[in-house]
């Protein structure tokens, strides 16, 4: 809901600290994503009575190899008060169930190697880790892409 935005703002800010990088997107954007007919990423938000306290990003992508769309979990985090609670098996479950209606055959999502505690989530969640560099070029300014 847009009446989250600032919430979840925060959240995301704290997620990308936790893992030594930085959160372009403002709440305007947020507010965007949650009132669009065909948002680009559906957010799920876990909330302790009136507090956001987790959430997850899930997008679609293609895959050349298998012909066909896959879900990519683009972000998941539960803040650090909360954690150890079941709240990220919760969204965690929430995302497959939205991928599955989706009606693709896999997920995909990655963790920074120092993460042993989510890469244990993971694991313990039936994902198996695929060793791999990841990159990225910026090629175009923020201030165009927006």
């Amino acid at each position: 809901m847009p009446k989250d935005a600032a919430q979840l703002l925060d959240l995301i800010r704290q997620h990308a600290l936790f893992e030594r990088a930085s959160a372009c997107v403002n709440e305007a954007d947020l507010v965007a994503i949650l009132d669009a007919r065909e948002p680009p990423a559906h957010l799920i938000v876990a909330e302790d009575e009136k507090t956001l306290i987790g959430y997850a990003a899930i997008t679609f992508d293609y895959a050349l190899w298998t012909a066909g769309r896959f879900a990519h979990l683009d972000c998941l985090f539960v803040h650090e008060t909360a954690r150890g609670q079941g709240i990220g098996k919760q969204l965690f479950d929430h995302v497959g169930l939205v991928a599955e209606e989706a009606g693709v055959e896999r997920m995909e999502w990655q963790t920074p190697l120092r993460n042993w505690d989510a890469i244990r989530f993971y694991e313990r969640e039936g994902g198996l880790g695929q060793p791999k560099m990841r990159f990225k070029k910026h090629v175009r300014s923020a201030k165009t892409a927006r």
